[in-house]
């Protein structure tokens, strides 16, 4: 049996994610967690062989590249699978240096790719889905920052304060300023904002537009996970008439569809 922790920020994914992999019997979900804080506690107290972990905490206090890291030294036989809807290729060229074990798009339909993925990182193997291998294949390129020095940009780019750069990445002050002076050195700017700037031109950086695509598609996942959780149960001949608990998957549908509406709405699109 493989032993599996869920960890993602929205609950009906967490919820879809529960149901795809019942249908495993190799697989058992140990735990589940919304809050990024909770991770390392959880695995501590619970040790799975499989995590499987979203980057949309990026841009929340969070720097999944430092968590990944700090797992992979911590418990070393943790496998660590990405499950996310960052599909931008510095993210996941970054995110497997750091150690992760393989990296699933959730536009690549999961409930074909969860499974699988989870065995074969459980067993040692990488694991990409098919849009992470098309998007790695643009990604191989030499960086003119380190990965440290991404890291800080990046949270500087999110308006952190060094003060709270050092917390996050867990390093002291000074040596988050030291960075950024080596940064500014390297892309020959003399401020936090043309620094960010020409990280962004030069690629050093996600797209700056990644974490607002990835809340525009959140809710089109939670959508389309939930609608093929209904239609799997008219394939498999499950009378018309709608249980409880799809009246609720319904309900959850129309609401993530409102949010959706919201979203593009204030962006004027």
């Amino acid at each position: 049996m493989i032993r599996v922790a869920l960890v993602d920020d929205h609950p009906l994914i967490l919820k879809i994610l529960r149901q795809e992999l019942s249908r495993a019997l190799d697989i058992s979900v140990l735990w589940d967690a919304e809050d990024a804080d909770t991770i390392m506690p959880n695995t501590v107290k619970q040790t799975p062989d499989v995590l499987v972990l979203d980057l949309s905490y990026a841009g929340r206090g969070f720097d999944p590249l430092t968590m990944v890291r700090d797992l992979r030294a911590r418990f070393p036989e943790l496998a660590i699978l990405i499950l996310t809807a960052m599909d931008d290729p510095i993210w996941i060229e970054e995110v497997l240096k750091a150690g992760a074990h393989g990296y699933v798009v959730k536009s690549d339909d999961l409930s074909l790719r969860l499974a699988e993925a989870i065995r074969a990182v459980s067993q040692g193997r990488s694991f990409l889905s098919p849009t992470a291998t098309a998007a790695l294949t643009q990604a191989n390129r030499k960086y003119t920052l380190t990965s440290r020095e991404r890291s800080i940009l990046r949270l500087a780019a999110e308006g952190r304060s060094n003060p709270e750069i050092a917390e996050l990445l867990g390093i002291s002050d000074g040596t988050v300023r030291n960075h950024i002076s080596n940064i500014y050195g390297k892309l020959n700017v003399e401020t936090r904002e043309a620094a960010i700037r020409a990280a962004h031109q030069l690629r050093e950086l996600p797209n700056p537009s990644a974490n607002l695509r990835h809340e525009l598609r959140t809710p089109l996942h939670t959508l389309l996970g939930l609608a093929r959780l209904l239609t799997r149960k008219l394939d498999a001949g499950t009378p018309i008439t709608l249980t409880e608990q799809d009246a609720e998957m319904l309900r959850l549908i129309l609401t993530e569809a409102e949010r959706l509406d919201s979203l593009i709405d204030d962006l004027k699109l």
